[in-house]
């Protein structure tokens, strides 16, 4: 018995010294994909908790140790430029709000995806679809697009209590033009101003989206006003114009001068610091104008029930359409610090395929972060003691994987995927040019120029704070000092060999 328990006691070593070396053999095989993880500027306190819960999937299922690197949202061109340059590990970044990948491409940053997207990303593709149009530049895919919203709609988001009052009946078909506007302004603001002096109809700050962006119906063909547009929607045709030097914008700005002197803007409309959404949530507005998508009309709505005690309903300013500027939001790149690029894309399609991925990343640890709410089994709800206050786990921005695949939380229900497949499928505008994007690189200056001009005028012409009578010819002819043609011509040239590449 003890020659055998001796033997038994040499075998478990000889077991154990094997296993010990077996771990760091599996562990050398992982590779690290360190990615970026976009914050409001406060790493979360358990992004460590739920890394470690992630890496106990990716490195059996896939070889993969995951390791996140938190960045603001608001710096992530500049570290991510910095981090690139400097060579440092990085394999997955974001970009965000930052029109594309262009400022990345021309830099020399990102590596090519479309084969790597052909082989390992068949999950992004079939979430994405149309939307992989935003990822391409000069015909090459550079970005994956972070889109479940096949297209957009803009609107003017107005009270409904106040639309009950005065009996405003909407047309939920119908797209509502700036002088039909203007008459149903014109009925509330005298209405509320007779109670509320501080009262008026627009809520709205210059530094936001330019009023006339939510009635021009443009594709800015993956760039800005800059470099020209296609009007309506892109679908007639593809001549490049100058949207400034149209009747439509030279018609809206008269309107927008009516809102002003009429009151229906504040008259710090174009120096105010607070956002539409917080000036619209002291009650002192009758609506805003938004995008209007299923989830922004939810959001909003809620945020109006919680401040003022009424829903908001969509006055629609435009029709769904899906143009490539749509699709440039946000979007994942690998830059060229990657050592491998294949295995770091079979993880991104990973966040695409698993649905279990998708929601560890985006809400954390089921028990400890949220819970399914009762009879539901894609409802979710903070637990006990927990609140978007005081959470100790959030992903901003949802920028993970498929999200139609994602648990839903109050203000939406277990109707929103209905609802988003129901706006995706019901988009029959569709750009001409989608998945052409504008390279501004050989008109740099210029074009540089051209949108500081914009930005000097989209408040104070774009918001009727000066008269267009006088102050319009002085837009137009800063634009073109500043080389808005130069723009426009190379845009043509560089669409007219984009388009003899599709044929």
């Amino acid at each position: 018995m003890k020659l055998k328990r001796t033997a038994m006691l040499t075998m478990a070593a000889a077991m154990t010294t094997g296993m010990l070396t077996a771990v760091p053999a599996a562990a050398e095989d992982l590779y690290e994909v360190v990615i970026q993880f976009p914050t409001l500027g406060t790493t979360p306190a358990d992004l460590q908790m739920v890394e470690d819960k992630l890496n106990e999937r990716t490195e059996s299922e896939i070889g993969v140790h995951v390791t996140f690197s938190p960045v603001s949202a608001f710096e992530t061109n500049n570290i991510t430029s910095l981090a690139v340059s400097s060579g440092e590990k990085l394999d997955l970044a974001i970009s965000i709000f930052e029109g594309g990948v262009a400022n990345y491409v021309n830099k020399g940053m990102l590596l090519e995806l479309d084969d790597l997207v052909a082989e390992y990303g068949q999950d992004i593709l079939e979430a994405e679809g149309p939307a992989m149009a935003g990822g391409y530049f000069d015909g090459v895919l550079y970005g994956i697009p972070t889109e479940e919203k096949m297209g957009r709609v803009k609107a003017f988001e107005a009270r409904a209590d106040l639309l009950e009052k005065y009996g405003i009946e909407v047309d939920p078909e119908h797209v509502y033009t700036p002088e039909e506007l203007t008459e149903i302004f014109k009925v509330v603001q005298e209405g509320e101003q007779a109670e509320n002096p501080a009262f008026h109809c627009i809520a709205a700050n210059g530094n936001e989206d330019p009023l006339y962006s939510y009635f021009d119906h443009t594709d800015q063909l993956g760039t800005s006003y800059a470099s020209g547009v296609l009007m309506n929607y892109g679908v007639e045709n593809t001549d490049i114009v100058n949207y400034f030097e149209t009747e439509e914008f030279e018609s809206f700005c008269s309107t927008a001068r009516t809102w002003f002197e009429e009151g229906y803007l504040s008259a710090d409309c174009n120096t105010v610091t607070d956002s539409a959404l917080v000036q619209f949530q002291t009650g002192n507005f009758f609506g805003q104008f938004s995008n209007a998508e299923p989830d922004m009309i939810a959001g909003h709505s809620a945020s109006m029930q919680s401040y003022v005690g009424t829903d908001v309903v969509p006055l629609y300013t435009s029709a769904p359409s899906s143009m490539t500027q749509n699709y440039q939001v946000t979007e994942w790149m690998i830059p060229i610090t990657c050592d491998n690029p294949e295995k770091t894309m079979e993880f991104l399609n990973l966040t695409y395929k698993d649905k279990d991925i998708v929601n560890l990343i985006y809400r954390g640890i089921e028990g400890v972060h949220w819970n399914f709410a009762e009879g539901s089994d894609c409802l979710v709800e903070f637990p006990e003691g927990i609140d978007q206050s005081n959470t100790p786990y959030v992903a901003i921005l949802n920028v993970w994987g498929d999200k139609m695949k994602d648990y839903v939380m109050a203000p939406n229900d277990e109707t929103y995927y209905e609802k988003m497949k129901a706006f995706n499928d019901g988009i029959e505008l569709k750009s001409l040019t989608l998945g052409y994007c504008f390279n501004s690189e050989p008109v740099r200056t210029q074009y540089a120029a051209v949108n500081d001009v914009i930005t000097q005028y989209k408040a104070i012409l774009g918001m009727g704070v000066v008269d267009p009578a006088s102050e319009m010819e002085n837009f137009r002819s800063a634009l073109e000092a500043a080389g808005i043609n130069d723009c426009i011509e190379e845009n043509k040239a560089q669409l007219a060999k984009w388009q003899a590449a599709q044929e």
